[in-house]
């Protein structure tokens, strides 16, 4: 993902209960515990929107045989905190954050309970509500080409293509995307994908005095036998961007912008989707993917929101000596950090960050955010013990923290090169290095004046 500072972003499940008399609650207090009484509730709550008929995990956990078949292996995952997929730390000693998926310890303690007295199914009832399968209640949605990528990075990006697609929302008045969700078409090929806003009639960033529009027509024209053009940076060489409304990685589900909040789409905007296509695998030569992105719209906010992507390791790469993090280590370590002033705010702006989307790649760790008000000790704002590559997802802090002038954000990155014999090289694919914090802010609407 590419790094952004604050000052260009500015331009612009249902908890079911379990009918149950006093005898039955008697026998799930003082015997074992069960599928049916206890469970299938615990289930209810974190688990079944994916795992169930038409969610989106292979295994179901609404049927007491099939959870007992794998209930060694969910013990296991639970206990590890693989799952729920919530990477977050959400224990409350850093960063509080909404609908948080996490187990509680005694939860995870009653899982192990259940599988060491045997996995027994207890009294066999219905769920009284069952929690729908997540959906998004969508007015717009656009579909990328069908489009068979192939690994053309280079040493940034061995096994890995990044290419963009003009997308065009409906013509209308100003609207504000309140909320969008990514359906890949093939999963294992999608790393990740940004849509960037884009003014068509703007004045390019490459100095050659072109518009936007001139500039991704060019890119378009360069490879006419392919769909797209390649873009490692926001939405190709050259072109100026406004915002970027959605960001996406493996994980990720659908995203409500808290906060009474939109990202701002004036008239005339084009939408320029980014994807990240990951070729490293074996079985995904010769693949094609065709991916829906859907977006709720407003014509009303109370807050304009906006991304910041901030990655210095991948900015280093900009120097004659970009930072490399060295090989054969069981734990190293790169750290960062941002100001307020070096983010481009001034002495009247009070940002507030929503919401934080940590991001490294397969090397990855732990990771870490803190924030500094000025004059008062740090405090830990974001905490990942488990980092997995393959869920990644934004996290909504439950209350926004202020960000001022004098602020200053710490991301500590953590990796395992135990595996390489090589430095490993900052870079856009999935053999190579990021540590980046994406950043969801928000402004009142009468700040930006729309």
């Amino acid at each position: 993902m590419h790094a952004r500072t604050i000052a260009s972003a500015v331009l612009l499940v249902v908890h079911a209960s379990c009918a149950s008399d006093s005898t039955e609650q008697a026998e799930a207090v003082s015997g074992p515990p069960t599928y049916y009484q206890d469970m299938l509730p615990l289930f209810a709550e974190h688990c079944l929107a994916c795992h169930r008929e038409g969610g989106i995990a292979p295994l179901r956990l609404d049927q007491y045989a099939e959870a007992k078949q794998f209930a060694g292996a969910i013990e296991q995952a639970t206990r590890e905190r693989r799952m729920p997929p919530w990477a977050i730390t959400s224990d409350g000693q850093c960063g509080q954050f909404r609908d948080s998926l996490a187990l509680s310890t005694d939860e995870i303690a009653r899982i192990a309970e259940w599988v060491r007295a045997g996995a027994q199914d207890g009294t066999a009832r219905e769920l009284e509500a069952s929690p729908p399968p997540p959906a998004l209640a969508y007015d717009a949605e656009l579909e990328t080409p069908e489009f068979q990528p192939e690994a053309q990075g280079g040493e940034l990006a061995l096994h890995d293509e990044y290419r963009c697609f003009p997308l065009q929302l409906p013509a209308g008045p100003m609207q504000f995307i309140t909320a969008y969700e990514v359906v890949p078409g093939t999963p294992e090929l999608v790393h990740h994908v940004i849509v960037e806003i884009v003014n068509p009639a703007d004045t390019a960033d490459d100095g050659s005095g072109r518009t936007n529009a001139e500039v991704m027509r060019a890119l378009d024209a360069a490879s006419p036998e392919r769909e797209g053009w390649p873009c490692f940076s926001g939405a190709g060489p050259g072109v100026k961007l406004e915002a970027s409304p959605v960001v996406w990685a493996p994980g990720q589900g659908i995203v409500r912008y808290p906060a009474g909040s939109g990202v701002a789409l004036l008239p005339g905007r084009v939408l320029v989707a980014q994807f990240h296509y990951n070729l490293a695998g074996p079985d995904s030569q010769g693949l094609s993917d065709q991916t829906k992105l859907r977006f709720a719209l407003s014509s009303e906010v109370e807050n304009v929101g906006f991304f910041a992507l901030l990655d210095p390791l991948i900015e280093s790469l900009d120097s004659d000596t970009p930072i490399t993090l060295p090989a054969a280590r069981a734990s190293t370590t790169y750290s960062w950090q941002r100001t307020g002033a070096e983010l481009g705010l001034d002495t009247q702006t009070t940002l507030q960050l929503q919401g934080i989307m940590p991001h490294m790649h397969e090397l990855g760790r732990k990771y870490r955010l803190s924030h500094r008000a000025r004059g008062e000790p740090a405090v830990c704002a974001a905490d990942v013990q488990r980092w997995d590559f393959h869920w990644q997802r934004m996290y909504f802090l439950s209350e926004s923290l202020p960000i001022t002038l004098g602020s200053e954000l710490s991301v500590s990155c953590e990796y395992d090169t135990s595996s390489v014999t090589t430095p490993v090289r900052p870079g856009w694919g999935t053999r190579n290095e990021m540590c980046s914090a994406i950043m969801y802010f928000t402004l009142p609407r009468a700040a930006f004046g729309l």
